[in-house]
């Protein structure tokens, strides 16, 4: 059983789950700094700005007000801080806030198009809430301008900085349920990882300053041939290993402190955060480049748009499927209500997130059932054999119902979106192939799509009482 911590219109719940959240990685990390090695980890700003990108309607006043509270409770009750546990947690409610402003537009829709331009706004969200983050840290430890603020202020920025880079990615990254773990477990697969481990041993062996950066040509092989969620994973734990080992001594790295006086624990979270970017945009443009090669190959039968058939490979592949005049097809069209007025008001990339939204949302709802097309603009075909109009009927409505009941996030606000839908089923009858079949029950849906528009949108048309009768092939 699933349980689901968010929900759009649960203000009470999502505060609550949030605070505890808060609280629970705030305990975590107030004990995580207690090892010297670990020191680098206050994971709670990361992993609440995180949580808010994930979930945009998270992103009030409210909600960081509820999480700032957690970390007021955490250091009043299990640190003796009364005071201080206020003036010092604004620095970590900072950091959430200005790296949630910055990414939660963009990581709203993450389609391939965008992906590569997500995780280059990582580093400048990171640098620039590190930066407010450990301006009022500094300030809260210490108000006068001096080497106290310098060091406490390089504490701060080189934490929140490298903690953020290496875990913001990490947890922001999708596609995990479509990784094949038998087929990471190709030499070819492990072989950049088994190369990233014998790098940081190369790397403690020989020591200095770029001895930081030795896993980075084995990282950005991980890059070239892993997908990013492993890539991402890859990162973070190659970064912690390296603040372990330098913590410890066996990394030995030396640095000028005649020029600023930063510890070589802060100088190598530096180091690190900056070695993290590069494999993380490689990994990206490699997933970019690969996907867009798939598309080129495919673009004659599948939109470039919603990645569903195209209306000529809807075509192409019913000459796959086995023809009999007894077979019973039927078709599902499907038209999306007033989308000229969403692209008029947001914007046409809102328009086509949409119509990517709608796509997918069909997608998890058909399955495997039937074939699903971008018939044209924002209109879109379902083809279902041997079902029954029951079936037809109850799967159109559930597909009018799973796009009608969750709102579309456009730039900014919560906008519902419906379809309208007509419904034609038959047999082949007279017909020779499936081509003039579908011709005439998409003929016969369109009648019945466009009873649906005029008696009101957001219905599927004719119930499946009347549905043999009203779009039956002659």
């Amino acid at each position: 059983m699933r349980v689901k911590l968010f929900a759009e219109h649960q203000t009470k719940k999502n505060a609550l789950s949030l605070f505890l959240l808060t609280l629970l990685f705030c305990f975590l990390g107030s004990h995580l700094r207690i090892p010297a090695e670990l020191s680098l980890f206050w994971p709670v700003n990361a992993i609440v700005a995180a949580v808010i990108v994930r979930h945009p309607y998270l992103h009030r006043i409210r909600y960081y007000l509820a999480s700032f509270a957690a970390m007021v409770v955490n250091d009043t009750v299990f640190s003796g801080w009364a005071w201080p546990a206020v003036t010092l947690n604004i620095a970590n409610l900072l950091f959430i806030i200005i790296s949630v402003s910055m990414l939660v537009r963009h990581y709203l829709r993450d389609s391939s198009r965008t992906q590569l331009g997500n995780a280059l706004r990582i580093f400048p969200a990171c640098l620039l809430a590190a930066f407010a983050c450990a301006t009022w840290g500094g300030l809260a430890q210490d108000m006068s301008f001096d080497v106290r603020f310098a060091t406490a202020w390089g504490d701060w920025f080189s934490e929140q900085f490298s903690t953020g880079l290496m875990l913001l990615p990490f947890l922001l990254a999708r596609g995990w349920r479509s990784l094949s773990f038998a087929a990471l477990l190709a030499p070819g697969k492990w072989l950049p990882v088994l190369s990233v481990l014998l790098s940081l041993v190369v790397g403690a062996m020989i020591g200095g300053a770029g001895s930081l950066t030795f896993p980075v040509p084995a990282l950005i092989w991980c890059a070239i041939v892993l997908p990013i969620p492993v890539t991402s994973l890859v990162i973070l734990l190659t970064g912690i290993t390296e603040i372990v080992l330098v913590s410890h001594g066996v990394m030995n790295i030396q640095g000028n402190d005649n020029l600023l006086p930063l510890s070589h624990l802060t100088s190598a979270r530096l180091g690190v955060a900056t070695v993290a970017i590069s494999p993380l945009i490689v990994a990206v443009s490699m997933d970019a480049v690969r996907q867009l090669n798939q598309r080129l190959a495919l673009r004659a039968n599948y939109d470039f748009l919603t990645q569903l058939l195209s209306r000529s490979g809807l075509y192409e592949s019913l000459k796959e499927e086995p023809f009999s005049a007894q077979r019973s097809v039927g078709v599902i069209l499907l038209d999306v209500d007033y989308f000229k007025a969403i692209n008029d008001n947001f914007g046409h990339d809102a328009g086509d997130g949409v119509l990517e939204e709608i796509a997918l949302r069909m997608q998890k709802v058909v399955g495997s059932q039937g074939r699903i097309c971008r018939f044209g603009g924002e209109e879109f075909a379902i083809v279902l054999f041997d079902a029954h109009a029951a079936q037809l009927f109850q799967l159109a409505e559930a597909v009018r119902q799973a796009i009608g009941k969750e709102k579309f996030w456009l730039q900014g606000n919560t906008v519902t979106v419906t379809v309208s839908l007509g419904l034609a089923q038959g047999h082949a009858g007279e017909e020779r192939d499936w081509h003039s079949v579908i011709n005439q029950l998409v003929s016969a849906a369109d009648k019945n799509l466009y009873l649906s528009k005029r008696n009101g949108r957001n219905q599927t048309s004719p119930a499946y009482r009347t549905l043999t009768l009203a779009g039956e092939v002659a």
